[in-house]
């Protein structure tokens, strides 16, 4: 139907084209040139406007045409355009909805990292609460074995000072047996006896047998102290300050043991 409305708008414009030169070229035929002659100017105006007025109407419809054609192509063009740009919108809207959903998965994610972090970090600090306890409670035990020895040493000490019992009295009463100190007077009541300078020491009349208990209660301590931190609630210095520390510290002014000198058997039990 297009090509049949195009075919007839050329042969109408073909015509109206021919119909002003076929005018002209009736009245040359007939009249001769006067004809044309006699129009003037309003008649060539017109004549001028029959030949040209078609071709212009043609070209002003080839023009409307083309022009609709064009625009009809842009809007098919620009419907296209707009059907991509919403389908890219929906494609990015589905984007941004699986990247917000990826985002609350890996907050959630961190949240739980976090979580067992901490949980983490305080099961550490219960383990180090937990691991300094253990290693105190290991401390006070092995302090309170290594003070018992301490203790069954230094009345030792104190038994080969002062013997068992006392002599008899004047008017023949019986010797009765002398009290040790209190144990925490004990390690104190020692420490009065000895010396506390070298030079003092070197005057010191001191039995062989003490001065073995001495390397024996030293040997003790020192064993001891090797096995406690250097830091801590319960370190080596406190140890040290303590009356045992000051006694070993004391001690230490004693001679060596003299292993070479026989102690007679009736007095190793006073040992």
């Amino acid at each position: 139907m297009r090509l049949l409305a195009r075919a007839i708008g050329f042969g109408l414009l073909l015509l109206a084209a021919l119909l002003p030169v076929g005018a002209a070229l009736l009245m040359l035929a007939l009249e001769g040139p006067a004809a044309l002659l006699a129009l003037g100017p309003a008649g060539w105006a017109s004549l001028a406007a029959g030949l040209l007025l078609p071709g212009c109407a043609a070209l002003l419809a080839q023009a409307w045409q083309t022009q609709r054609e064009e625009l009809a192509t842009l809007r098919q063009a620009l419907l296209r355009q707009g059907a991509a740009g919403d389908s890219r919108h929906l494609a990015l809207q589905a984007l941004l909805a699986e990247n917000r959903e990826q985002t609350s998965l890996l907050q959630e994610q961190v949240r739980l990292q976090l979580g067992q972090v901490n949980a983490g970090r305080r099961q550490a600090e219960t383990l180090q609460a937990l691991a300094t306890e253990t290693r105190l409670a290991r401390v006070v035990g092995e302090w309170d074995i290594t003070g018992r020895e301490l203790a069954a040493v230094m009345a030792a000490m104190w038994r080969l000072v002062f013997g068992w019992r006392t002599p008899e009295g004047p008017e023949g009463q019986p010797a009765v047996e002398l009290p040790l100190p209190a144990g925490a007077e004990l390690g104190l009541a020692i420490l009065r006896l000895l010396p506390a300078t070298p030079e003092e020491m070197a005057r010191f009349q001191v039995d062989e047998r003490f001065v073995r208990q001495a390397a024996r209660y030293r040997a003790l301590f020192r064993d001891f102290l090797e096995r406690v931190p250097e830091t801590g609630p319960l370190n080596r210095a406190l140890f040290r300050d303590m009356v045992q520390g000051r006694l070993d510290a004391r001690l230490a002014l004693l001679p060596r043991p003299n292993h070479a000198v026989l102690v007679p058997p009736e007095t190793l039990a006073a040992e």
